[in-house]
């Protein structure tokens, strides 16, 4: 068969979940792990019981950051139309399609990131919300206990669910 099918939609979040697998067999205190857009918190950050910082880049500016998120624990995924990407006739084509219409999402948001006790989920998680916009991705976000920050081509920056984030 010529099929196939194709994971980078979780492929980093799994990854991350194998990661903290591994570790939890080590003495391993404490690590921060990334792959691409996928990130693992593992362990204490330090003695004194501070939390990780995770800064969420700036969609439209890749010298600027958002924000910072704080956690104790836990993965963050984010997907967005910043990335991979062109641009033709002021009309900007990115790398995360609608397997509904076969062409690049267009949600009304242009980053999603997701906090999750999972890695394959938050990864999950952060390309779905992207693809179905601001009302249901926040059900979604709420359905699997998870938290988010939506940010919408206006740069308006919406939290979901219980996160520690700190606009910049």
């Amino acid at each position: 068969s010529d099929a196939s099918v194709d994971l980078g939609a979780v492929g980093k979040g799994f990854a991350c979940d194998l990661i903290r697998s591994y570790l939890e067999g080590t003495e391993t205190e404490g690590a921060i792990v990334s792959v691409g857009g996928s990130i693992l918190a593992y362990g204490d950050y330090n003695k004194k019981g501070d939390k990780w910082s995770i800064a969420v880049r700036h969609p439209r500016n890749e010298s600027a950051f958002l924000g910072v998120i704080s956690l104790d624990e836990g993965f963050v995924s984010t997907s967005g139309d910043y990335e991979r990407y062109f641009e033709k006739d002021g009309k900007r084509y990115h790398h995360i399609f609608d397997a509904a219409t076969g062409y690049p999402a267009s949600s009304g948001l242009v980053s999603v990131t997701v906090v999750s006790d999972s890695g394959i989920l938050s990864d999950a998680l952060s390309t779905a919300c992207f693809i179905l916009g601001e009302e249901k991705g926040k059900e979604l976000i709420e359905k699997y206990n998870s938290s988010a920050i939506f940010v919408d081509e206006n740069m308006n920056i919406i939290t979901v669910g219980d996160i520690e984030f700190e606009k910049q």
